[in-house]
């Protein structure tokens, strides 16, 4: 948790009030992290395993809009605001979370005013993520704006982290094509040329990205 994401661009004594007052769940896949409309139930941090986030802002939907990965935290909004929550979160797989409670954070805040920050940092840790997702989908050439998605839901849009774990998306070939915003046979289509390339594999309802670094070059052309 200290090596990726978030905590990692903390101060130390903030990250170790963070994870001391975290408690470790498992989930298995399938599971229902909240849903979109739930009341605040504090943070959370992926450990390992995976999450599918999905959302239904307007008349239809939900959608599956992004994946978390190790080291990734989230929650954050509704600790901070009170509101409900905007998304849903389900467990692509066996997962590990660590769970910071709302009262684990007020408990942060009072030992430390100025730790709001750091919580504020998150929010827009996320917003960033929000506008860069919806730049990618502004992409005209659909070949390029498959590999933008598939870089972001990497966690490798950006430069690759290093002694990241490997970059696997579990992702059904239906919602991978409707978050690029494609025809499932032009996604299929693209992947497989992709990998025949040998920076990406697929398996069923898996893609592991094996070259980001080549990947985001096609970007560039």
């Amino acid at each position: 948790m200290l090596r990726h994401g978030w905590l990692r661009q903390m101060p130390a004594a903030f990250s170790a009030a963070v994870l001391e007052r975290s408690v470790l769940q498992e989930f298995e896949a399938g599971a229902s992290i909240y849903a979109a409309g739930d009341g605040p139930g504090g943070m959370y941090g992926l450990v390992s395993g995976g999450i599918s986030v999905a959302i239904a802002p307007g008349e239809r939907g939900p959608y599956f809009a992004h994946f978390f990965g190790p080291g990734d935290w989230f929650g954050e909004g509704p600790a901070v605001s009170g509101r409900p929550r905007i998304v849903g979160l389900t467990v692509s797989r066996r997962t590990e979370l660590f769970h910071l409670s709302l009262r684990a954070i007020d408990d942060i805040l009072r030992d430390d005013p100025t730790s709001w920050r750091h919580f504020a940092t998150l929010v827009l840790v996320k917003l960033e993520l929000a506008l860069g997702a919806l730049d990618d989908l502004m992409i005209r050439d659909s070949a390029q704006r498959l590999v933008a998605v598939l870089l972001r839901l990497g966690g490798c849009r950006g430069p690759t982290p290093s002694r990241m774990p490997p970059h696997i998306i579990h992702v059904s070939q239906e919602d991978f094509a409707a978050m690029a915003n494609v025809s499932r046979s032009t996604a299929n289509a693209i992947v497989r040329r992709l990998e025949a390339a040998g920076q990406v594999s697929q398996s069923y309802r898996q893609i592991e990205l094996l070259a980001p670094e080549a990947l985001r070059a096609l970007l560039a052309e």
